[in-house]
């Protein structure tokens, strides 16, 4: 009898592992972020570094901007900053701007802002950032968490990256 249990217990985690590996979804790209300093001082600038890299066998569309790497939040890296609450810090008003969460008084206020597309190709890598100290008033100290997202076209869903912490301190 034990010995038909453990052939039924074996059974079921092959099928149980199989399972798991049915539902893994190979993405077209990895994605990871990084902070130089995970401890700043409140007032000094927060730049989150962006990896993405074309895992696949095909090329990938991706953003780009003539002036550059800067704003990955505009080349299709959305963060999610998070404070020791789980809220949301406020927003500056470039943040306002940039998210479409304008007030009336951010409406006099015109940001300029092109994208446009190229091919990423197979391997390649491109390493966005994202100035968080000029989207999000952290000048509160205490502990952020951080993560971008991007969408993924063949898989229809968001993935995110990992999720770094910063600590804020006066």
């Amino acid at each position: 009898m034990r010995s038909v249990a453990k052939a039924l217990v074996f059974i079921l985690a092959i099928a149980i592992t199989g399972i798991a590996l049915a539902q893994t979804v190979p993405r077209p790209f990895s994605l990871g972020i990084s902070v130089a300093h995970d401890t700043v001082k409140a007032g000094s600038p927060i730049v989150v570094k962006i990896r993405f890299k074309n895992v696949s066998d095909h090329d990938l569309v991706r953003m780009i901007r003539p002036e550059g790497a800067a704003h990955g939040e505009l080349l299709g890296f959305p963060p999610i900053v998070r404070d020791a609450q789980g809220k949301e810090p406020p927003l500056t008003k470039q943040g306002r701007l940039i998210f479409g969460r304008e007030t009336p008084e951010d409406m006099a206020s015109y940001l300029g802002i092109s994208v446009g597309g190229t091919a990423m190709h197979p391997g390649e890598v491109i390493t966005p950032e994202i100035r968080l100290s000029e989207l999000y008033d952290m000048s509160v100290p205490g502990k952020y968490t951080v993560q971008v997202w991007h969408y993924d076209d063949e898989n229809k869903e968001k993935v995110k990256s990992n999720t770094i912490t910063v600590t804020v301190v006066p």
